[in-house]
């Protein structure tokens, strides 16, 4: 009973008390009622109102977007990201020194990566024929394909596309592969891609076409004088193709005769061409597209489509003067190389003194050319091709990957690292011909490269491939070279007609109808968009 009094006083003093405070409470007037404050964890968040006389509440901004992370540059080596597959690779080189030149990196790659890396080099003539059998049966041999750019179009559909693998790859994804291909030409980009633009290869070496003569001859004044006399116009260099036969008749001179006021004690020749039956095309296409020229013209929708390919009574007209005034300027190259001619039979003549100019050669030859002035003390110029529209053949080689690759991740960071600022740089102030445009750029502007070795080594060039690069992007696109998927065939049959057609073994009206023959039945037989001719 003691336990039940107790609790039962208590109870009674907690009503008094509770009454106490209640009861005062009560008789507050209503405004000044405190709201009962709900426990934290229940009170929903509550807008303040607006004041009296404030505008409109403004609809809350959407969600901000992620901060843009900045893409870090790809500069070379040390920016390839850890390759998880570790497989072997394979891949071939284009033999002739290019190769040389890159071992050194792919083996630095190799060190870095931790990616076994064998090579094998083959000759340009070998490339096609033995690249091609091996991406059509699908056997896996090679991880990379060395592509020239006649060819993409036509193994577009055997290589990964570089923005693809660059999204499963590149750890800055798409966006990070866009930021270094900047630092490249566009024109040459699109060289080494389809023809819906799809980048299929990257670069990673350029042999473009241009006119290379001797600079310390044309700045003679008596040669000059002399040339002015007898055909009546300043001795510069040439801008039509009739100014290049009349130069390579005049600096055709016999032993004993004058050149620069010495007594020659050799014959030289006026002119040094690549008739034989390897880089033929290249002088022909030079030749063909800047007279207006085409091997065929593309036709389009309104998108952009190929829809076919049309050989028009004026190409074959042009195709038929071109190849005859070819034919006619090897009457002043020497008989050594008249009808066989390539690029490395006539740059040993012209370094030797025995040739004045060689009106389509490939730029990245600008090295060994210029070995003409420890030989004989001359001096090399670098210039556009002749013609009403000067479009020298835009070449290049690019790496690109093989859907049959074992492990395109090693494949794809090896193209990069060989087509990157660092690869690029260092080869090419070494002489190698590089196809970045940021590296001549940088070169051309920074004042410690001012020097006459630098001017010969990479500045000339780099600043002759700049203004045609940028000349050139328009024009590509409606080239057959860089549109048509059987173009590999088509070039390969080319190289056999042009050379009959300017050495005389075949009749030039017979060499342009059986080219145009072949290319119709080769075109409308291996590719996918067809190809007619105009009577």
């Amino acid at each position: 009973m003691r336990k039940r009094k107790g609790v039962a006083q208590v109870l009674i003093g907690l009503v008094l008390v509770a009454a106490l405070v209640l009861i005062p409470m009560a008789c507050k007037a209503p405004e000044e009622v405190a709201p009962p404050v709900a426990p934290p964890v229940e009170a929903p968040p509550v807008a303040a109102p607006p004041e009296e006389g404030a505008p409109p509440e403004e609809v809350a901004p959407p969600e901000e977007a992620a901060p843009v992370v900045e893409i870090k540059p790809f500069r070379g080596l040390a920016d390839i990201p850890e390759i998880e597959n570790k497989t072997p690779i394979h891949i071939p080189l284009e033999a002739g020194g290019s190769a040389d030149v890159q071992i050194p990196y792919i083996e630095a790659f190799s060190a870095k990566t931790g990616v076994p890396v064998t090579y094998e080099t083959m000759m340009f003539s070998v490339i096609y024929p033995k690249v091609n059998i091996e991406l059509l049966a699908g056997t896996g041999v090679y991880d990379t394909a060395v592509v020239e750019s006649t060819t993409t179009c036509e193994w577009a559909p055997y290589l990964w596309k570089m923005e693809d693998l660059a999204a499963l790859y590149d750890p800055q994804g798409v966006e990070g592969f866009r930021a270094d291909m900047k630092g490249h030409s566009s024109a040459i980009l699109r060289c080494g891609s389809d023809d819906e633009g799809n980048l299929i290869g990257l670069p990673y070496y350029t042999y473009q076409m241009s006119m290379i003569l001797r600079q310390d001859v044309f700045d003679d004044a008596t040669e000059q004088a002399n040339f002015k006399a007898k055909y009546g116009y300043e001795l510069a260099p040439a801008t039509t193709w009739d100014q290049i036969y009349d130069q390579g008749e005049f600096f055709t001179r016999k032993k004993g005769d004058l050149l620069k006021g010495e007594v020659l004690d050799y014959d030289t020749f006026g002119l040094g061409m690549q008739a034989g039956r390897l880089n033929v095309n290249d002088e022909i296409y030079t030749r063909l597209w800047s007279e207006g020229g085409f091997c065929a013209r593309p036709t389009r929708d309104a998108e952009g489509k190929l829809v076919e390919f049309v050989i028009t009574k004026k190409d074959k007209e042009i195709l038929n003067k071109v190849l005859t005034e070819y034919k006619s300027c090897l009457e002043w190259c020497s008989p050594a190389t008249k009808d066989t001619g390539n690029w490395d039979t006539i740059t040993p003549r012209f370094i030797a003194g025995y040739t004045i100019i060689t009106p389509h050669e490939y730029v990245s030859l600008d090295q060994w050319s210029w070995t003409v002035e420890e030989e004989i003390g001359g001096t090399v110029g670098i210039y556009p091709t002749p013609g009403k529209v000067s479009q020298p053949y835009p070449g290049a080689f690019h790496q690109a990957v093989t859907k049959d690759s074992k492990n395109p991740e090693a494949a794809f960071w090896l193209s990069r690292y060989l087509a990157s600022y660092e690869c690029q740089r260092e080869m090419g102030e070494a002489g190698w011909a590089s196809v970045r445009t940021d590296v001549y750029s940088d070169i051309l502007a920074d004042p410690n490269y001012q020097t006459h070795e630098v001017y010969r080594t990479i500045a000339q060039r780099g600043a002759y491939l700049i203004d045609t690069w940028d000349h050139m992007e328009q024009f590509i696109p409606n080239y057959l070279v860089f549109s048509s998927d059987a173009m590999g065939k088509i070039y390969e049959m080319h190289i056999v007609l042009h050379h009959e057609a300017v050495t005389g073994a075949r009749p030039i009206d017979d060499a342009v109808a059986e080219i145009v023959r072949q290319q119709l039945d080769l075109q409308n037989k291996f590719g996918t968009v067809p190809m007619r001719e105009e009577r």
